[in-house]
């Protein structure tokens, strides 16, 4: 078993109610669609009430740039398969629930 993380940038999109998600993404030039489950800790951030509590809805409004596990599992008599992990979204800052016209006044 190898087990390595990577960087994508990418479209996300997450369940937080069954801890998956999908990414959308290019490798080496092609398009690609990654999916896989959600780490504990960040699945913690997706509920309501959490501290830094992250809105699922928000994550797929713009690519992202994400780190994912990839894990090679090698087992005998079967062929090699990866199973993927979503550990950190980049870059992911809350948006400030104050006035929006405050901002612009200057």
């Amino acid at each position: 078993m190898y087990e390595y993380g990577n960087e994508y940038v990418g479209t996300v999109f997450v369940l937080p109610e069954t801890r998956c998600f999908e990414l959308k993404t290019t490798v080496q030039g092609e398009p690609a669609i990654v999916h896989g489950t959600i780490s504990q800790q960040l699945a913690a951030r997706f509920t309501e009430g959490a501290a830094q509590a992250i809105d699922p809805r928000q994550v797929a409004l713009q690519p992202r740039r994400v780190e994912v596990m990839t894990r090679e599992i090698h087992e005998r008599h079967r062929a090699p398969r990866k199973v993927y992990c979503l550990t950190r979204l980049f870059d992911f800052e809350l948006a400030p629930q104050g006035d929006p016209a405050a901002a612009v006044a200057g």
